[in-house]
């Protein structure tokens, strides 16, 4: 699949193939002109012409205008025309070079709707929908990444596979599967479960969900548990945790058709 970010048109009779595009985006609260130094490291780990610290695309938070992070991701969304949609935390820091050679060669596969960093490959316990509801039914087993901490979370793997869930830490979308979604579900999500919902989505609109093991370190935790961030959730309606139970049970009541979601589990680890 090629890669260009420049835009190409059509010209009198002759048509011109526009080659894929992908953007870089995350939200942040830093302030303009800075960008969180862990993106810069996917610009200099970068081995496709495509990524400059002036095209990573920003959604600026602040206090008095926070949209929050899935419609902050919306937002990203439609500020761009891009086919393919990088969406990182601010906090991950890129350890390869050529993740996005690895990413581009994913998406070459039409069928592919999302990638991730990390992923499980079972999403929800086999008592899922047998038993009454509890919110670790819908649970992510079988977790494989690359991370510096890989081993503290699940397994260590380096290939790349089809998956049943992914970690939100780094998505990278596919711009058709969220038009027919028609967006990120803002009215249901703020914070939680994103990332669960974009590989049921795709699961439901049969795209596949793949998870590459590259190299990279996600420091985690730094918004969630902040005092402005639980003054904000709380601004919005709810608590973090009242967000948090909110965003499972949403999630049970309205997937049902795909869930639970298990791939082949007698894998080597680090092949397709």
């Amino acid at each position: 699949m090629a890669i260009d970010v420049q835009e190409v048109v059509s010209g009198g009779a002759e048509t011109i193939v526009k080659p894929s595009t992908m953007a870089f985006c995350a939200a942040t609260m830093a302030p303009e002109p800075v960008i969180p130094k862990p993106l810069l490291s996917f610009v200099s780990h970068s081995e496709i012409n495509w990524l400059t610290p002036e095209r990573i695309l920003l959604r600026r938070n602040t206090p008095e205008d926070n949209l929050g992070l899935v419609a902050s991701y919306q937002w990203l969304y439609e500020h761009t025309e891009a086919d393919i949609l990088v969406y990182a935390h601010d906090d991950v820091e890129m350890h390869e070079v050529g993740w996005d050679q690895r990413i581009v060669k994913e998406f070459a596969d039409p069928h592919v709707g999302v990638v991730g960093l990390g992923g499980g490959l079972i999403h929800g316990s086999d008592d899922l929908y047998k038993r009454p509801y509890q919110l670790q039914q819908l649970a992510r087993f079988e977790y494989l990444s690359n991370t510096d901490d890989a081993e503290a979370h699940g397994t260590r793997f380096t290939g790349s596979r089809e998956a049943a869930v992914l970690d939100g830490f780094v998505l990278v979308v596919r711009r058709s599967l969220l038009d027919r979604a028609g967006g990120w579900p803002v009215s249901h999500l703020r914070f939680h479960n994103y990332d669960y919902w974009i590989c049921c989505i795709a699961h439901r609109l049969h795209y596949t969900v793949r998870v590459v093991g590259i190299s990279s370190k996600h420091l985690g935790g730094r918004t969630s548990t902040t005092q402005a961030y639980q003054e904000w959730a709380a601004r919005q309606g709810m608590t973090d945790q009242q967000d948090h139970e909110h965003a499972h049970r949403w999630l049970y009541d309205n997937f049902r058709d795909v869930l639970p979601w298990r791939v082949e589990t007698n894998h080597d680890g680090n092949h397709r």
